[in-house]
């Protein structure tokens, strides 16, 4: 059917026009005049026998043909970008997916860190909660995963957290009254199980708050509103800055462990090899 169709240019001006649903917006996207949109997308109409877009008076929408289409070319041009970073990628560069947190209170405090030790690496950090398909997402060297010890022969262990009780160093719990201790609860997702923190704390002696990212507690515990429960990991530059103290009143337990895996993409390029051996050392100091 692609042999039917003059310019494949055309269906890269209609994936644009239909995620826009706009002639005039595809046109600023593309560079051309809202009349060469135009004829584009009317070529492609021609070539394929089909109606792609209903034309109204201010707007146009997809027809069921133009949908179906439009979620096909979406789908390819998605994958095509991915290759075509691939290709072009600086070999230099190490890509990273990890979660927000992670990224925000480990990975970012050692930006200066990581660029002493490689110069002439950039560290592209892609933060998300939701787990990463590294057969899809090929652009990404390596992946963080965090939770159970389900340990896979393409997965390096690098440490298991121990959750402790922190606070800031001028913080005064009050009396006559119970303190606050900060917990994180994470959404409801089928993905990872809430830490059963309440087999080590007894919740009735706090008045319990809830956040559902660990830097959000960070931050009540710096500026002295309570208590936390906190991960070593996570904790870690807040503690070496002085910025919180641990208290052990509780006895630290242990959490989750952080797992770290190279796309298989990736594998032998020397950089990549050398990150996550550094993360491997560093993270294997707080076990």
């Amino acid at each position: 059917m692609l042999d039917q169709i003059s310019s494949l240019n055309y269906l890269k001006t209609f994936a644009i026009v239909a995620k826009h649903l706009s002639f005039k917006d595809a046109a600023k996207v593309l560079n051309i005049t809202p009349t060469a949109v135009s004829h584009q997308i009317k070529s492609l109409e021609t070539q394929l026998r089909v109606q792609l877009f209903e034309r109204h008076t201010r707007a146009i929408s997809l027809t069921n043909s133009g949908a179906k289409l439009a979620h096909s070319c979406q789908d390819l041009l998605t994958q095509l970008d991915h290759a075509l970073d691939d290709i072009r990628q600086d070999k230099n560069d190490i890509s990273i997916s990890c979660c927000n947190s992670f990224a925000a209170l480990w990975l970012t405090p050692r930006s200066a860190q990581i660029n002493q030790h490689f110069p002439s690496n950039t560290l592209k950090i892609c933060a998300s909660d939701s787990l990463v398909d590294l057969r899809r997402e090929k652009h990404i060297d390596l992946a963080l995963r965090y939770g159970l010890d389900e340990e896979a022969t393409d997965e390096v262990f690098l440490t298991t957290e121990k959750i402790a009780l922190y606070r800031s160093p001028h913080y005064q719990p009050p009396k006559n009254q119970k303190a606050t201790l900060f917990v994180t609860h994470w959404p409801e997702n089928g993905l990872l199980k809430n830490l059963d923190w309440q087999r080590f704390v007894d919740s009735s002696e706090f008045d319990v708050k809830t956040f559902e990212q660990e830097y959000f507690v960070l931050q009540a515990i710096m500026t002295g509103q309570g208590y936390g429960l906190l991960s070593n990991v996570l904790s870690a530059t807040a503690l070496s800055q002085g910025w919180i103290s641990e208290d052990q009143t509780i006895p630290a337990f242990d959490g989750y462990s952080y797992w770290l895996r190279i796309n298989p993409e990736r594998e032998g390029i020397s950089a990549v090899e050398h990150f996550s051996d550094w993360m491997k050392q560093e993270l294997g100091k707080m076990t």
